[in-house]
């Protein structure tokens, strides 16, 4: 009985109204609250998302007594807020474009408490609530830019003191060995857990909300610095150690202590502009009053429950409509004037996870062999994405390989210049041109954003013409890129004008 005390009569039905309300909103969205956690499960990179709800509310509990002086109101704000959410919600899952349906599932979970509890109440938690955003598991898109630029600082910091190496993409060469940043040199882990720390640090230690943007910049910039000077350390290491240390697991253990010598620096840096504590006992002005009918309760709660309950049914029947057999159309293929030739010994081929339907060719044109792909990923409910990250040229056990990055090649398309993604793949015996780009009904296009977008409208408008995905590929006799080109040229063309 005691514990039921302590909870004021206000504050009673608004929390049992939250807490049915939140039961009812994650067991509607399960599939979008698992795809959070299996990221979790299978990622050590994050992992802390099973520690950021219970870090939530242990922040709200620590305010308890401060909350409790505060009386829950509605707003009609709120509802407005798991609506516009709700949308954005449906707009990524049909174009499947995880981390935003991601991201909009927390803004209406955000949104529910901010109906339910009022402006004033939900104003004076915004940190906690805001810190939930931590869940989603966000930040893999920044790999790529975040190993170029390790590459880069690494290599400028080697020519600045004065070591020799050769660089071909993300692999450099020095006297002592060879050297290639990969995703785990990429710092990405460093930077999750540095943004992470530096909100709660920023949280506690600052009420100047200057003070705190400040040091949550300083949270982002540093790591990313830090790793390029953690990624120096281990080369030179290494280089001036023969090869013998920062190697193997050492290598691991060596970027994690400079990480946390890195985060020490950088707390206590900030604990002198540190601000007195502000007392959670101030005194608000209000008057407390009756409790709400249960008939208004109920009425809140269908409310808010339309709001979001709306968005699950639009979504299926939309995903509905593009359950339709995925084909490879007879058209790409059909205008293709070279002769078929034989499957080529390049120990290499495309091949991407999630495709329901995919189709390889080769032809021959001036006595070169040149390889043609099309895969279609279907409704993309089937676990594959069409435009996603992890489709990449080349896998964990393509370890032979290495992927050049080459500025893009404009190809004049019937009425128009389009840009097509653009590698070479080497290895000891080969050297390959690589050409790759979507096709979303009858637009072409390598700009991943855009095809999103053309995914997204077709699917809203009920359009089932097949999305697709284009590789064409073929080998670079003695490096000579620009004959390459020019075979893959008329391939290229040939399928971006087919019907």
């Amino acid at each position: 009985m005691q514990t039921i005390d302590i909870i004021p009569l206000y504050w009673r039905k608004p929390l049992v109204l939250l807490l049915t309300v939140l039961v009812v909103f994650v067991l509607m969205f399960q599939d979008s609250w698992n795809s959070i956690v299996s990221i979790w499960s299978r990622s050590e990179t994050f992992a802390h998302g099973y520690l950021v709800a219970p870090a939530s509310l242990w922040l709200l509990w620590t305010r308890k007594d401060f909350y409790k002086q505060l009386c829950p109101q509605p707003s009609y704000l709120g509802c407005l807020g798991v609506l516009a959410c709700g949308f954005i919600w449906l707009v990524a899952d049909l174009a499947q474009v995880l981390v935003v349906n991601q991201f909009a599932l927390v803004g209406m979970l955000l949104c529910l408490i901010w109906s339910l509890l009022g402006n004033k109440v939900t104003g004076s938690m915004l940190f906690p609530l805001f810190f939930l955003f931590l869940m989603v598991p966000f930040g893999e898109d920044f790999v790529p830019f975040l190993m170029e630029y390790t590459a880069s600082f690494v290599v400028g910091m080697l020519h600045l003191t004065g070591v020799t190496v050769y660089r071909e993409g993300l692999h450099f060469t020095l006297t002592s060995g060879n050297w290639s940043v990969v995703e785990a040199c990429s710092g990405i882990r460093y930077l999750i857990a540095s943004i992470t720390l530096g909100l709660v640090y920023a949280y506690f230690n600052y009420s100047s909300y200057r003070k705190r943007v400040v040091f949550i910049l300083a949270s982002v910039l540093v790591p990313i610095v830090a790793n390029g000077l953690r990624a120096y350390m281990i080369v030179m290491i290494g280089h001036l150690s023969s090869m013998k240390l920062a190697t193997g697991v050492d290598h691991i253990v060596y970027g994690w202590v400079f990480f946390g010598l890195v985060m020490l620096l950088l707390f206590y840096i900030g604990s002198f502009w540190h601000d007195e504590a502000v007392s959670s006992m101030t005194k608000i002005d209000q008057t407390i009053p009756v409790e709400f009918p249960r008939y208004f309760s109920v009425t809140l709660g269908v409310v808010v429950f339309a709001c979001f309950s709306v968005w699950p049914w639009v979504a299926s029947e939309l995903h509905a409509k593009q359950a339709v057999k995925a084909i490879i159309p007879e058209t790409l293929l059909q205008k293709i004037p070279d002769e078929p030739a034989l499957l080529p010994d390049w120990q290499w081929q495309p091949h991407f996870k999630g495709t329901v339907a995919d189709k390889a060719r080769f032809v021959e044109q001036d006595g070169a062999v040149l390889g043609i792909y099309i895969a279609n990923f279907g409704d993309e409910t089937q676990g594959g994405e069409l435009v996603n990250s992890q489709n990449t040229l080349l896998s964990h056990e393509d370890k032979d390989w290495r992927l050049i990055l080459n500025p893009s090649l404009a190809i004049n398309w019937p009425a128009k210049v389009v840009k097509v993604e653009e590698v070479a793949l080497k290895n000891d015996a080969n050297d390959l041109l690589v050409l790759r780009w979507y096709r979303i009904g009858s637009v072409n296009t390598s700009n991943a954003y855009y095809a999103k977008w053309l995914q997204l409208r077709k699917r809203l408008t009920g359009d089932t013409t097949p999305e697709l995905m284009i590789v064409l590929y073929t080998q670079a006799s003695r490096g000579d890129y620009l004959l390459a080109r020019e075979r893959l040229q008329k391939i290229a063309l040939a399928c971006c004008s087919a019907n």
